[in-house]
């Protein structure tokens, strides 16, 4: 056993190898509202660690996260000033990165994302969450990507004009993409920024899946099959994803994957490789998401019992590596721009 106490040694070698990659934190929501220092260890006095308090640099780095794809929240109630507000996300981003240059930089290919790891450093990207944030406004989108920005997410817990969400207000179960969405699925194309479906409803899934020329993710959810919830996705949504060469990141809210903590997350993992194979698998954490997580992955530092528990289910060290951050490095190398590529 390693210094972790339940962590075999050979579970501690294979993640010390792996280059993980979490798909979604939402670090810069705890850092609006705390003013965070990242560098400073954080403990969250309440059970289950609820709202925030999962991550920092030292936790990460104990868990071994390389890659941390931060979310851009903005106020879906306050749609006009949506730009104003994703710029000061990505500033929050800057800040943090430039108050901590030897444990964080920012990187949006795989090329950059390894030269991160070679260094030492945790390898920041954003998201967005939801396209109501750009107020309609796709010229914006190549300035946000010179910024950091790698996806974008259509819609988050409300209707927009591009989507629905799959649960929230504005729902529905019939109606996908608006002409406006369909413009902004093409201009990401273009651009070279992933199309993210999570949060989308069941019909824009499949729009999306049918109309992107690059692969789609779904940064963070689960499998209705293994848990029902409002905002999981079924086997035929899953199938569409990997079908275009995208990856699904499991989601560690118990709300979402049911109860088991870190043998909960295995089983959806190990649905979507059933359902879609094994280049489909990644990792979603929602860490900082305002929810509550399981003990045993209540923060970054306790990544190591997931893999732990991968082994002990059968997962070999290949497969573990590719769920954890090779997939979505391919993805990433995939969704190449059309006009001239960033540095």
């Amino acid at each position: 056993m390693s210094a972790h106490g339940s962590i075999s040694t050979e579970a501690q070698q294979i993640h010390d190898h792996a280059l993980i990659i979490d798909l979604h934190c939402d670090l810069l929501l705890t850092d609006f509202f705390t003013r965070l220092n990242w560098g400073k260890r954080h403990r969250n006095p309440l059970p289950f660690a609820p709202l925030m308090g999962h991550c920092d640099i030292p936790r990460l780095k104990e868990g071994n996260i390389g890659g941390l794809a931060l979310g851009l929240v903005t106020n879906p109630l306050r749609r006009r000033s949506g730009p104003a507000a994703i710029d000061r996300c990505l500033d929050r981003m800057d800040r943090a990165i430039a108050l901590h240059p030897t444990s964080l930089t920012r990187a949006t290919t795989p090329q950059a994302i390894l030269a991160a790891r070679r260094s030492g450093q945790i390898a920041c990207f954003a998201g967005l969450e939801g396209a109501h944030g750009l107020d309609g406004r796709l010229e914006l989108l190549a300035g946000y990507q010179a910024r950091g920005l790698v996806y974008v997410g259509l819609v988050h817990f409300t209707a927009n004009w591009a989507a629905r969400p799959m649960v929230g207000l504005g729902t529905s179960q019939t109606v996908g993409l608006t002409d406006a969405g369909r413009e902004l699925v093409d201009a990401l194309n273009t651009l070279g920024i992933s199309v993210d479906v999570a949060h989308l409803n069941r019909p824009g899934v499949f729009e999306v899946c049918a109309r992107s020329t690059d692969p789609v993710s779904c940064s963070h959810t689960a499998c209705t099959s293994v848990h029902r919830s409002p905002r999981c996705i079924d086997d035929a949504q899953i199938k569409a994803i990997a079908d275009t060469g995208g990856v699904i990141g499991v989601i560690f809210v118990p709300a979402f994957i049911g109860p088991g903590g870190v043998e909960a997350v295995v089983a959806h993992l190990n649905h979507i490789r059933s359902v879609a194979g094994l280049a489909a698998c990644a990792i979603g954490t929602d860490w900082e998401g305002w929810a509550y997580y399981p003990s045993d992955l209540s923060s970054a530092d306790k990544m190591p019992q997931l893999t732990e528990a991968l082994l002990r289910d059968g997962w070999t060290s290949a497969e573990i590596l590719a769920a954890y951050g090779g997939n979505f490095m391919r993805v990433l190398g995939s969704v190449a721009p059309q006009t001239a590529p960033l540095v």
